[in-house]
């Protein structure tokens, strides 16, 4: 067994105050005595070290590492030195005699190391070599040193612990060919036993020193000490077999409960049978791909070989064991021809996927091209999709689809330093292109950083599109920057499903130019329609640059549905008209659209029919209840704290506030629409009632400088609350009975509505005294009420 010396840092140390003290001695007492030197005898085990475990399949023989002293070896006893005699080496080199000075009185500590470098990184110089090895061992509480042998029956003898290092000791039988391009051994536990980590690396210096056996040889050091692993502990062991770290074959093996694997001076020997490594990284084969033994992916050769086990109509099942990094390859998205009947269960159980590319000339480019079955609990980093002319998104094109009895689901899918980039193909998604299948829920799903870019319909930083009855719950986008051309979203391009506890953060952007195009660009959501938004947020910057109308913090485009408890605080800037904070434009034939306890704290810069919560409530029911904005308002004209444009009847809105500091018409001649401190143009009759707005805004509008407006404003000239039998007044006082609001029309532009204000109370004060608003539901212990 070859040594290095190694001299311990404590012996290092230990030696400098000696010298320094000494030094000191020579000049304070030149008289001082010199320390007695003395000789010693040290033994190590004539047996060396022997297996003590197996984990064995492929019946290899027991590997014994015998010791023997070298010149240069020391030994350290409480601090001091002992140096080998050479000429007294003896026994096979199990013996010698070392000098070194008198360590004093005991109890003592003699300790022995010629260790590698690292215990985690270590080199061997190729198949079956030795040389790199290294041995510690230590006496500790000793009661003699004179005749010292490493071993558990001198220890015993003189009150002494024991602690030597070990061996691990490999036999991985291969496939043909494959034991003799291994470069590097990756031992991975899913225990803190490698030197209190779970990683161990053994490079082979010269690969293709191999017998003809296909049996590859491995050494490593182990430190001292034992280690009784956990039950059912996971080890994997990697074979690299080219100079890319991400070129290997994965072996995947439980150790039993109880077993020691690193045992103080012992050779552990692992056996293992990987001669069909290529294929999978299973132990057992029996019922392979089913759910009680799914095929386990470790590496890039075995995620290939998942487009050989997948059947029609049927659900094979895979889990990952190990991080998966796919650089290199051209990946086949699974499923992704014919009718797409492959059904597939895969279980990432936390690990990575880095670097995927899909083939941008199959169907579908993505992991799996529709996803009939469930993907779960997996991680990609890295991903670069090119879509082409397909639905893609990272993980599916279609998460289900109608050809198939499987339905498609994912949960705990995240997406992160990653991009989807799209031609002239509608639905693109971070995550998927299209939720195709009703009825199923989509939970803890996450996209970070993320680039999703088309120049067509239905983009969103998670989904391009969720059907309707889907179900999103506890998904997030973060710092997404997402681009397409209409209907596009923070979260998803459109929506018809549910969104509970989603967010989004980033920007978004459309690449429209053609004048008065209803883009549908929203914080969370494009176009939203039938579902329910609850306990949602979107921080999101839209700054769109050029034409288009239908802008939101949270929403672009809403019809019938439900938003309730959410917000949005991302400043919202539209080239057009119909632009809010929280929603661009509400527009609906049938059924009805509800606004309730939701608010939103960016600013709102537009051209008309633009507000702090809502741009345009175009046709249909609205109903708006306990909301608030306090984003300032800009724009030419049709500005309002919370409505920029009632041109419907059947709005009702109550208990809300437009709590802005400013909302700022730029264009104020008569021949322009009015702008309101609540809404900026109401429709006559609507039904508003105890909606207040902020006493401190700096209102700028249509009137603006006239006695009449300035009274209105301060003290009540237009009606509190609106109602078809109390409708709204014109300029000169006079109510109106109007049933359209026709171009042309006497009073056309003059319809702003101020609502309600009362001075010396904090938003939070007067919402929950005044108002009324639930305590359970908002938190009023500071200045602005939050959400719950």
């Amino acid at each position: 067994m070859k040594k290095i010396l190694n001299v311990s840092v404590a012996a290092i140390a230990m030696l400098a105050a000696l010298v320094a003290c000494e030094k000191e001695a020579s000049v304070a007492d030149t008289d001082a005595p010199a320390k007695k030197q003395v000789t010693i005898t040290a033994s190590i085990p004539e047996g060396g070290l022997e297996t003590k475990v197996e984990l064995s399949q492929d019946g290899s023989n027991k590997k014994l590492i015998k010791l023997a002293w070298e010149t240069g070896d020391t030994i350290d006893i409480n601090g001091e030195t002992f140096t080998i005699k050479d000429a007294t080496i003896s026994g096979d080199g199990h013996s010698a005699e070392f000098t070194g000075t008198d360590p004093g009185a005991g109890p003592y500590t003699i300790s022995y190391s010629d260790l590698p470098g690292s215990f985690t990184a270590q080199t061997q110089a190729s198949d079956g070599d030795t040389d790199h090895l290294g041995y510690s061992v230590s006496l500790t509480g000793a009661d003699d040193y004179q005749d010292v042998t490493f071993n558990s029956t001198w220890a015993s003898a003189h009150s002494a612990t024991l602690a030597q290092s070990s061996v691990l000791s490999l036999r991985a039988l291969l496939p043909a060919g494959m034991a003799a391009n291994v470069r590097k051994v990756i031992f991975k536990a899913s225990e803190n036993v490698f030197n209190g980590g779970k990683t161990l690396e053994v490079t082979i210096g010269t690969p293709g020193d191999t017998d003809s056996d296909n049996l590859l040889k491995v050494y490593a050091t182990l430190p001292a000490g034992d280690v009784v692993l956990a039950a059912d502990m996971d080890l994997l062991v990697q074979f690299q077999v080219s100079a890319n770290a991400y070129d290997k074959y994965t072996a995947y093996r439980k150790i039993d409960s109880g077993t020691t694997f690193v045992q103080s001076g012992s050779s552990q020997y692992l056996g293992i049978n990987c001669s069909n490594i290529a294929s999978y990284a299973n132990a057992s084969t029996t019922n392979i791909g089913e759910s009680t033994n799914p095929y386990l992916i470790g590496d890039q050769h075995q995620m290939d070989k998942m487009h050989d086990e997948l059947v029609a109509d049927g659900t094979i099942y895979f889990k990952l064991v190990d991080d998966v990094d796919m650089t290199g390859i051209t990946w086949a998205p699974l499923n992704n021809s014919g009718t797409y009947n492959l059904g597939i269960n895969f279980d990432g159980d936390e690990y990575i996927i880095s670097n995927l590319t899909p083939d941008n000339t199959k169907a579908y480019p993505s992991f799996v091209g529709v996803l009939n079955g469930l993907v779960k609990d997996v991680v990609f980093d890295g991903a670069n999709v090119t879509a082409g002319n397909n639905t893609s998104g990272v993980l599916a094109g279609y998460i289900g689809s109608s050809g198939s009895s499987v339905t498609g689901n994912c949960s705990g899918i995240t997406v992160k330093n990653s991009s989807v980039t799209g031609g002239t193909k509608n639905r693109l998604g971070g995550i998927a292109g299209l939720v195709s299948l009703t009825s199923l829920t989509i939970s803890d799903c996450h996209v970070n950083n993320v680039t999703v870019s088309s120049s067509a319909d239905r983009v969103g930083g998670m989904f391009g599109e969720v059907a309707s009855s889907a179900s999103l719950s506890n998904c997030t986008a973060i710092g997404v920057d997402v681009e397409g051309n209409i209907n596009i979203g923070g979260l998803a391009g459109v929506g018809y499903g549910n969104f509970t506890n989603c967010s989004s953060t980033g920007s978004i952007s459309s690449t429209n130019i053609t004048s008065n195009v209803d883009i549908g660009l929203g914080g969370l959501v494009g176009y939203f329609e039938t579902g329910t938004i609850s306990k949602c947020h979107s921080s999101v910057a839209i700054n769109q640059t050029t034409n288009g109308r239908d802008i939101g913090g949270l929403v672009g485009k809403m019809l019938a549905g439900t938003i309730e408890k959410s917000y949005a605080t991302g400043n919202v800037t539209g080239q057009q008209r119909n632009v809010g904070g929280l929603v661009g434009l509400v527009t609906l034939t049938s059924g009805t659209a509800r606004i309730t306890n939701c608010y939103e704290t960016g600013g709102v810069n537009a051209n008309a029919y633009s507000g702090g919560l809502i741009g345009l409530h175009e046709k249909g029911t609205l109903i708006v209840s306990n909301c608030y904005s306090t984003g300032s308002v800009n724009g030419s004209f049709g500005l309002g704290g919370i409505v920029g444009y009632a041109a419907a009847a059947s709005l009702t809105m109550g208990r809300s506030v437009a709590w802005n500091g400013s909302i700022t018409a730029a264009s104020i001649e008569a021949a322009n629409w009015s702008s309101g401190a609540v809404v900026g143009v109401t429709f006559p009759t609507c039904a508003l009632s105890d909606n207040y707005r902020n006493p401190e805004m700096a209102l700028t509008a249509y009137w603006g400088t006239e006695t009449g407006y300035t009274v209105a404003l301060s003290s009540g000239y237009q009606h509190a609350d609106v109602s078809s039998t109390h409708p709204l007044v014109n300029k000169e006082g006079a109510e109106t009975t109007a049933v359209s609001l026709a171009k042309g029309q006497p009073d056309y532009p003059l319809f702003p509505y101020h609502g309600k204000c009362e001075t010396g109370k904090t938003l939070s004060q007067l919402a929950s005294t005044t108002l009324g608003w639930s305590s359970e539901i908002w938190d009023f212990s500071v200045a602005l009420p939050t959400l719950k």
